[in-house]
């Protein structure tokens, strides 16, 4: 059986989609003359963990024999210690070792974490658990034979990458990882720079891990970059000018997941995560324009996925808890798409452009729990990729597009996607999983803090 698809991404308009299976991208192209899609490339993240943690091991047994030698020979200066008999009973250095879990350790899964396209779409980055890097490619479709993805460079980061954006120009990528920290890294050259020494540094941190992060300009053309974390902060700084905060946002009660800044509304951004609400704003002014409370929306659609905790739990066993896992939009349309995480609804909300009031427009049940959302901006469409594993060759990913009424299913697209796949990857012994053996789909949750471990 197929894997769910993990993530998916899609080009502006629609016609190349970018979808993650465990440690692999595969592309795929619809033939808009044919009416199918055909496979346009893969990746597959060969990338073996081990040599990158015995170098980190080994770069720390240096760090630390070099201050204990400088220790030592600052003892040996105070107490005139001969220095000969003391390096006689030295100890020759062991070469480092690589940690290995124990017994009941948790899996350790390597795979690719998030996608993203530069904004002119020429390149695709990536960010990769197996040796914390961000990979950037350059695609390149004008030779339908040929694989569309070439890596021009492997990044590794001093921790594990978790969100990603772009400079306006494109020049260069801002990645968060689960530390807070924010690293800038040329998305042009191929360059790799250490992670030790002399090698990458922040340009701004937070003291909670970072959920997402997004970059846009204000009106007199200045960058802004926007992070949110674990901490139920949005901070707004000033780029390249890490060091100005220019404003935070406040108004969430728990951690925020998702950024969205739309095309449209140039003073306008959309927030979400472990409330039960949406939240509008004016990031200009940093004033809260509305808030849409999705919490007797989504309870139709509520199971026992979304129940709390035992030991967290009421004293009648009806305590839910439910987070929104991605905000997305389109190019020209004020619409916005969110949805929340193990469920099968896809909330569609209008937006006024000039008050930013949020408006539940269509709520659309689809087959499967929702894993991945994206959109093709320019096409109208959103594109929720599902967890199919209760529908074997069925359901991969779910095609919703503007009728110039509303928003419809595209059974036509999604036959044909289906049936793409299956040819593709129906005998790929990694796009296929056994039994339980099921990689994360669902972590969004794992943020929410609780009170006996956060008091």
């Amino acid at each position: 059986m197929i894997h769910p698809l993990q993530a998916v991404v899609a080009n502006s308009d629609g016609s190349i989609v970018f979808c993650v299976i465990k440690n692999m991208i595969q592309v795929f192209r619809w033939e808009q003359t044919k009416g199918e899609f055909v496979a346009a490339g893969r990746w597959i993240d060969e990338e073996d963990n081990t040599s990158a943690i015995k170098t980190k091991v080994t770069e720390e047994q240096h760090r630390q024999r070099a201050e204990n030698d400088a220790k030592r020979r600052k003892i040996e200066e105070d107490t005139s210690i001969n220095k000969s008999e003391d390096n006689a009973q030295t100890k020759k250095a062991k070469d480092a070792k690589v940690p290995v879990p124990g017994a009941g350790a948790p899996p350790v899964y390597n795979y690719v974490r998030n996608v993203s396209l530069s904004r002119d779409e020429k390149l695709l980055f990536a960010c990769t658990d197996s040796d914390k890097a961000l990979v950037v490619f350059a695609l390149d479709f004008s030779d339908p034979s040929k694989n569309c993805l070439t890596v021009q460079k492997r990044q590794p980061l001093p921790k594990r990458p978790n969100a990603l954006t772009t400079t306006t120009d494109g020049q260069k990528v801002l990645v968060a990882d689960k530390f807070g920290d924010v690293y800038s890294v040329n998305a042009r050259d191929q360059k790799v720079i250490g992670t030790t020494e002399n090698g990458l540094e922040p340009i701004l941190g937070h003291v909670s891990l970072l959920t997402d992060i997004a970059l846009t300009t204000d009106s007199n053309g200045k960058q802004l970059l926007f992070t949110a974390d674990r901490d139920e902060h949005i901070r707004i700084t000033h780029f390249p000018q890490t060091y100005i905060i220019d404003k935070w946002l406040f108004g969430s009660k728990q951690f925020v997941s998702t950024l969205c800044l739309p095309q449209w509304g140039s003073n306008l951004l959309f927030s979400a995560g472990g409330d039960n609400f949406v939240s509008s704003w004016n990031w200009e002014s940093g004033h809260l324009l509305d808030s849409l409370d999705i919490s007797e929306l989504i309870e139709p659609f509520l199971g026992d996925a979304q129940l709390a905790p035992e030991r967290f739990q009421n004293e009648t066993n009806t305590l839910v808890e439910y987070a929104v896992t991605e905000i997305v939009t389109l190019s020209n349309l004020p619409y916005i798409a969110f949805c929340v995480e193990q469920t099968k609804a896809l909330f569609i909300c209008k937006i006024d452009p000039t008050l930013g009031t949020i408006t539940l427009a269509q709520t659309i049940e689809l087959p499967c729990n929702i894993v991945s959302l994206t959109s093709a901006s320019a096409s109208n469409t959103f594109v929720a990729a599902l967890d199919n594993r209760e529908s074997g060759t069925f359901n991969f990913a779910i095609f919703i597009s503007w009728d110039e009424v509303q928003f419809t299913i595209d059974g036509e697209k999604n036959i044909c996607f289906d049936r793409c796949i299956t040819e593709e990857l129906g005998g790929n012994s990694i796009a296929n999983f056994e039994g339980q053996v099921i990689y994360p789909l669902y972590h969004i949750g794992s943020l929410r803090k609780r009170g006996e471990l956060y008091a």
